[in-house]
C-alpha cells in the first residue's frame, strides 16, 4: 500500500505565506513600533499626533488594497479612514464635509466607473445607458470632479454647461465655514431655478441628476441601490442632500433611513452585525468584536484608540488582541521578531508568553539565535537565554564544532555549563583541534578565564603554538607550569610529560637552565603524581612517569651541584 502523506496548514499559515500579506504585516509593524516608541503609557497621544500615525495606517492598508485583487483590503481601508474622519480628528469640521472628504479619498470604485464609462462612449454617438450609469455612480459616490470630468467628454452645450456649473459651485469646505454656510442653500436654489427655467432643455438624465442632487427620495431611492453596492457607499451623499449641517445625533438617524433603502426588512439586532453601522453609531463593543477576524486592522486600530484615550476598556482589548495575534505571527509564518515586538509591548504577560515561544522554538541557525539572544538579554529573560545557549552549545557539541561548542557555552556566563562544555571538548577532540580553537584568542574576561577547565585550554593553547614556532624557551616556560595545574585532563599528562622529556634530553644542546625551586616543585609533583594516579594508568604511562621523575631528579642534583638559582 503506497501511503502519502499531506501536511495540514492552516488557514492562518496560508494567508501569512502571501507575499503581500507578509508586507502589509511588517508594514503594519513599522507604524506600530514608531508608535509605541512615541507615546506613553500615563499619557493620552494629542490629536495630531493620532491623526499622524492613523494616516501612517491607512497608507499600508491602501497599498495592499492596490496591491490585492480582492476588495476586502479596500473596504479595511475605507473603514479605518471613516474611523479616523468621525473620531481621531479635531472635530473642527463638519460631519458632512467630513464624509464626503472620505468618499473622495476611498471610494476608489467611482474611478473605475468613470474609466468604464469613458471606454463606452463612441464619438458621434449618443451616450449609452452604460455611460449614465457612470456618471450616476461618481455623483451618488460624491466625486463631484470625476462626474464633471466624464461630462465634459460629451462636449459643449448650454444644457451640459449649466450643469457642470452647479457642480463647480459646490465645495464642501464651506459647510465647516458659518460664515459661508448659506452657499448650500444658494446652491440648491440654482438647481431649482435652472429646472425651472428649463435650462436643461430635453436632456432628461441632467434633470434627473438635479433631482437627485436635490434629495427627491423618489428618484434616489429608484438608482442608489442599482447602482452602488453599499449603503455606506451612498451614506456621504444622502448626508450631503438630506443635511448637510447634521451633528452625530442627526447622522445616525440619517444611516438608519439610508441603509434601509438598501437592506430592507431585516432580524432585530442586524444592525449591530454591520461594521459600518455599528462604527457610526459608536457601539465600540460590536465594532470591535466585528474587525476582530481582521487582526491587522483590529490590533492597530484598538491599539491607536488606546492610545488616544487611555480607555481601560480599550486596554484590556488591546492586550488581547494583541498577544493572540502575536502568537499566530510566531507559529505560522517566519515573521517571529515582529511577533515578538508584540509581545514585548504587552508587558508582564506578553513577556510570559515571550518565554514560552522562545524555549518552544526551534532555532534555525547561528543569525537567528543571535536575534534570539539579543532579545533575550534587552528583557532580562535569564531562562529563555540559557534556554536558547544551552541549544546552540548542544547542538554544536554533537556535531564537533569546538569553537562554535565553547562560544556559545561561553554566552551562558554559567561556571557549570563552561566546565561541562570544556570537559566535552577535551575528552572528544584532538590536540591540533583544540589548539586550532579560535575563540580562545578573543577572550578577554578575566573572570571566566579564571575557570580552571577554560584556564587549562588557553594555556595548552598556548604551548602548542610556542612549539610550533620552534620558541623552546617560551615553551619550557609554558610547559611546566601547564603540567603542574590543577584539574588537568589525565589524558593530556601523557603527551605533556613526553614534551618535557625531549627538552631535557635536548638541555646540553640547547642550554636552557632549570632553577632548582621548579625542579623541586616537579619532583614533587611527579611524586605525588605516581601516588595518586598508580591504579588508572597503565604501564607505559607510569614508564613515562618514572623515567620523567627521574630525570627531573638527575637534573635537580646537577643544579644544586653547579649553584644555579633561579632564573
Amino acid at each position: 500500500m503506497n501511503i502519502v502523506l499531506v501536511e495540514n496548514v492552516s488557514q492562518k499559515r496560508q494567508i501569512l505565506a502571501t507575499p503581500n500579506i507578509r508586507r502589509l504585516v511588517i508594514e503594519m509593524y513599522s507604524v506600530f513600533d514608531k508608535c509605541q516608541k512615541g507615546s506613553s503609557p500615563d499619557r493620552c497621544l494629542d490629536t495630531a499626533t493620532s491623526c499622524t500615525f492613523s494616516r501612517a495606517y491607512r497608507s499600508v492598508l491602501y497599498n495592499a488594497a492596490i496591491a490585492h485583487s480582492g476588495t476586502d483590503f479596500m473596504t479595511d481601508f475605507a473603514l479605518w479612514s471613516l474611523y479616523e474622519k468621525l473620531w481621531f480628528g479635531r472635530g473642527d469640521s463638519s460631519i458632512c464635509a467630513d464624509m464626503v472628504s472620505w468618499a473622495n479619498e476611498t471610494f476608489t470604485f467611482s474611478k473605475e466607473a468613470m474609466d468604464t464609462a469613458a471606454d463606452d462612449l463612441t464619438p458621434g454617438k449618443a451616450p449609452s445607458e452604460e455611460f449614465w450609469r457612470g456618471v450616476a455612480i461618481t455623483l451618488l459616490s460624491s466625486n463631484f470632479n470625476d462626474c464633471i470630468e466624464l461630462l465634459v467628454l460629451l462636449g459643449k452645450n448650454p444644457e451640459l454647461e449649466a450643469f457642470i456649473d452647479v457642480l463647480s459651485f459646490f465645495n464642501p469646505e464651506n459647510l465647516s465655514d458659518e460664515a459661508l454656510s448659506d452657499t448650500v442653500n444658494e446652491w440648491k436654489d440654482l438647481m431649482r431655478e435652472n429646472l425651472a427655467s428649463g435650462k436643461y432643455g430635453n436632456n432628461e438624465n441632467l434633470k434627473y441628476l438635479t433631482k437627485l442632487l436635490l434629495g427627491d427620495d423618489r428618484y434616489l431611492q429608484s438608482v442608489a441601490p442599482r447602482v452602488l453596492q453599499h449603503w455606506w457607499h451612498f451614506l456621504p451623499f444622502f448626508v450631503l442632500v438630506k443635511n448637510p449641517f447634521a451633528g452625530h445625533a442627526e447622522l445616525m438617524d440619517l444611516a438608519v433611513e439610508c441603509r434601509s433603502w438598501f437592506v430592507g426588512e431585516e432580524e432585530e439586532n442586524a444592525r449591530e452585525k454591520d461594521v459600518f453601522w455599528c462604527l457610526i453609531a459608536k457601539d465600540d463593543n460590536n465594532f470591535l468584536q466585528l474587525i476582530s477576524s481582521n487582526p491587522w486592522l483590529a490590533v492597530h486600530l484598538v491599539d491607536l484608540i488606546q492610545k488616544s484615550t487611555l480607555d481601560p476598556e480599550f486596554e484590556v482589548m488591546r492586550r488581547m488582541q494583541m498577544l493572540d495575534y502575536a502568537s499566530v505571527l510566531i507559529s505560522h509564518s517566519p515573521l517571529w521578531e515582529i511577533g515578538f515586538g508584540y509581545l514585548i509591548a504587552c508587558g508582564t504577560e506578553g513577556l510570559l508568553r515571550l518565554e514560552s515561544h522562545i524555549e518552544g522554538m526551534h532555532i534555525e541557525d547561528d543569525e537567528m539565535a543571535e536575534q534570539l539572544l539579543e532579545i533575550c538579554e534587552s528583557n532580562r529573560l535569564e531562562d529563555s537565554k540559557s534556554c536558547v545557549t544551552n541549544t546552540m552549545t548542544i547542538r554544536y557539541l554533537k556535531q564537533n564544532e569546538w569553537s562554535a561548542a565553547l562560544s556559545w557555552a561561553l554566552k551562558t556566563g554559567s561556571k557549570k555549563t563552561i566546565d561541562w562544555t570544556v570537559s566535552r571538548i577535551v575528552s572528544s577532540s584532538s590536540k591540533d583541534e583544540l589548539a586550532a580553537l579560535r575563540v580562545l584568542s578573543s577572550i578577554t574576561n578575566n573572570s571566566v578565564l579564571s575557570l580552571p577547565s577554560l584556564t587549562f585550554l588557553y594555556s595548552y593553547q598556548r604551548f602548542v603554538k610556542m612549539m610550533h614556532s620552534g620558541d623552546v624557551l617560551d615553551c619550557v616556560q609554558n610547559l611546566i607550569p601547564l603540567i603542574m595545574m590543577p584539574d588537568v585532563p589525565t589524558q593530556y599528562y601523557y603527551d605533556l610529560f613526553g614534551y618535557l622529556i625531549t627538552i631535557i634530553k635536548g638541555d646540553g644542546r640547547t642550554g636552557i637552565p632549570f632553577s632548582k625551586e621548579i625542579l623541586y616543585e616537579l619532583s614533587t609533583f611527579l611524586s605525588t603524581f605516581t601516588l595518586d594516579k598508580s591504579r588508572t594508568l597503565n604501564d607505559s604511562y607510569m614508564r613515562k612517569v618514572k623515567t620523567l621523575k627521574k630525570m627531573v631528579l638527575l637534573k635537580l642534583a646537577d643544579s644544586v651541584a653547579k649553584g644555579i638559582g633561579c632564573t
